[in-house]
């Protein structure tokens, strides 16, 4: 089983659009893998998590199988992870003709298999009034609740409440991802665990930690990690014996102004046990 990075960055993605400070100017210069875009992940061969606005070149950039997707779990609905404007365009007339005559209009003439989208309430309630379900998007929706596992296809799935505040106050959803012997925690945009939430984590073990480091070695704040608290939490997960052998401990969702970039701080963080994730890193679980 392959898990991929498709997109690593925090917000304002790194380098920043608008910014010409001296890491966001190194960033543009190195390019390579001190380029991050909005992050999101693939969970071959069927399953992504998150989809920005960002997902439509890397999908291409990084050749996934889109139309072997089945099942999308959405994190929350803040933009830089959820476009729903994206699966609008799966829209097909329910009468359309395959295939298409001479002059048909619409945005999609093939079919397509049926994706399972799994978010929080802000997110159901943007995709239930953008496209709702059914045949015309060949979608499904699901409402994650915090701690209510689910089935996906052959995954078991544990949604999580993050340390986070979504549009509306609805809680973000991180996800402990389990299919056949594997098991990974997909966990961004979110601070130190709250207590439920590290309560259900330590039910397993893991072959995947994927962890929040927005501010890096910046300021200690609420709702997003900087690197003390990944190493705080690698700690955690090693004492408790929380990792398999060969287990990788990722951080994603990078900020630009916080820390070097990428080329200079991932050696350092790699001593410690901990690998920075870049866009189009692939793992093999």
């Amino acid at each position: 089983m392959k898990f991929q990075f498709l997109g690593t960055s925090a917000g304002e993605q790194f380098p920043a659009l608008w910014c010409r400070c001296d890491i966001c100017e190194k960033a543009r210069r190195l390019s390579g893998r001190n380029i991050r875009t909005n992050s999101h992940a693939f969970l071959a061969p069927d399953t992504l998590i998150d989809l920005p606005p960002e997902a439509f070149a890397q999908i291409r950039r990084f050749d996934v199988p889109i139309f072997d997707i089945e099942h999308l779990f959405i994190t929350h609905s803040h933009e830089d992870h959820f476009c729903p404007f994206l699966l609008a365009w799966r829209r097909m007339n329910e009468d359309q003709e395959l295939p298409p005559p001479p002059g048909a209009s619409g945005p999609r003439f093939s079919e397509l298999r049926t994706l399972h989208v799994y978010g929080n309430r802000v997110v159901y309630q943007q995709l239930k009034g953008m496209v709702g379900e059914g045949k015309p998007h060949a979608m499904a929706l699901h409402l994650a609740e915090p701690f209510v596992d689910f089935d996906a296809g052959d995954m078991r799935v544990t949604p999580l409440l993050a340390n986070h505040v979504d549009h509306e106050g609805a809680p973000p959803l991180n996800y402990i991802i389990r299919r056949g012997e594997k098991t990974l925690l997909y966990a961004l945009d979110t601070g130190w665990f709250l207590d439920e939430t590290l309560a259900a984590i330590r039910r397993d073990q893991y072959d995947l930690v994927v962890l929040d480091g927005t501010y890096a070695q910046g300021v200690d704040a609420e709702s997003h990690n900087n690197f003390a608290k990944v190493e705080k939490a690698l700690a955690l997960f090693r004492k408790e014996g929380l990792l398999k052998d060969g287990a990788a401990f990722c951080v994603s969702h990078t900020g630009p102004h916080f820390g070097p970039v990428h080329d200079e701080i991932a050696p350092i963080m790699a001593e410690k046990g901990i690998t920075i994730a870049y866009d189009g890193m692939e793992i093999s679980l």
